[in-house]
């Protein structure tokens, strides 16, 4: 019996830290509804840039986190005390372990409430 070789990806999350929050319908971030998340860079491809340059959005930067399938492109995330916008969620399963990968543009600075640390 011949059994496909399939190569599976293995992730590493050691970029950094990453925070999610919900936002309300206004697009502001909902203090304290945040989810940490441990995340890794990805680099953005030439087919992606050229993809999202077509339909006007700038893309600044892409990571990958465990997956979670009920994120929404309405949640705003933030990195080392910058915000971006989600502009695109994509879900693999055939990584080690599932990751979610995020394509992300950046919104501006967010200080945070007081009891927050990043």
């Amino acid at each position: 019996m011949n059994l496909k070789n399939r190569s599976v990806e293995f992730l590493t999350f050691n970029s950094g830290i990453l925070k999610i929050y919900n936002t309300d319908d206004e697009g502001e971030i909902i203090n304290g509804s945040y989810k940490q998340y441990r995340y890794g860079d990805r680099t953005i491809g030439v087919k992606r840039y050229f993809s999202a340059r077509q339909n006007d959005i700038e893309l600044d930067k892409v990571v990958h986190i465990h997956q979670n399938i009920s994120l929404r492109t309405d949640d705003a995330v933030v990195i080392n005390g910058t915000r971006f916008k989600i502009e695109q969620i994509q879900h693999f399963y055939d990584t080690n372990p599932k990751c979610t990968v995020l394509s992300l543009r950046q919104r501006g600075i967010y200080e945070g409430a007081e009891n927050e640390l990043f």
